[in-house]
């Protein structure tokens, strides 16, 4: 039996909506979303295609049963895109309704970088494939090498670049956070990504050679 609630609460945030937002999408009040999405009221056959409208879904997708979710991703099933500051940028796991989770691999050329991404709820890792990849936060910049990676959140703004003469290619994710019913999704398509394990911080105007 399909849980009608926890599915559109799913949608909701792949689509980076806040509850208000799929209100207002679907001529409903907020409270109403709410009880929805937490199963203590049935939305109207008229209402729930509404919802579904707003959340660019098809009814027949909605009720889909779905056996088993994709686990092996194959080489032949990454999305080469253009993003606007990389050399080139492939999607590894897109986004679902089964999960909140994005993959990418990416590369940045020497001497580039990203434009400045706005401050957004999530959380967003990167592990450093080749060359030395720079990460700004705010006011704070890290440096991270290859084999290195970085993990941060998503409250503040950022902006990734090359250090170095070489490009920098690196792999990354990023999850959506529920927070409150306002949740985004954590990066732009296959370019909002950044997270891990080791930091180098550096002064913003330190270089390396």
């Amino acid at each position: 039996m399909i849980d009608i609630g926890a599915r559109i609460k799913h949608l909701r945030q792949i689509n980076g909506l806040a509850q208000a937002d799929l209100a207002e999408r679907a001529g409903l009040t907020k409270g109403a979303i709410s009880q929805i999405e937490r199963n203590l009221t049935s939305p109207s056959i008229a209402n729930l295609f509404e919802i579904l409208s707003a959340l660019n879904e098809t009814p027949s997708s909605f009720f889909a049963d779905v056996d088993e979710e994709k686990v092996l991703f194959r080489k032949s099933d990454s999305l080469p895109s253009e993003v606007t500051g990389y050399k080139t940028f492939d999607t590894l796991l897109p986004k679902s309704r089964y999960r909140s989770i994005v993959a990418y691999r990416a590369t940045i050329a020497p001497g580039k970088q990203t434009p400045l991404e706005p401050a957004q709820e999530g959380e967003n890792y990167i592990q450093v494939l080749a060359g030395r990849l720079g990460l700004t936060l705010g006011q704070i910049s890290y440096v991270a090498r290859k084999g290195e990676s970085l993990y941060f959140a998503g409250e503040q703004q950022s902006r990734s670049r090359t250090r170095g003469r070489r490009s920098s290619t690196f792999s990354g994710s990023a999850r959506a956070v529920d927070n409150a019913g306002a949740v985004r999704p954590a990066i732009p398509p296959a370019r909002r990504g950044k997270r891990g394990g080791s930091w180098t911080p550096v002064p913003v105007k330190t270089r390396y050679r």
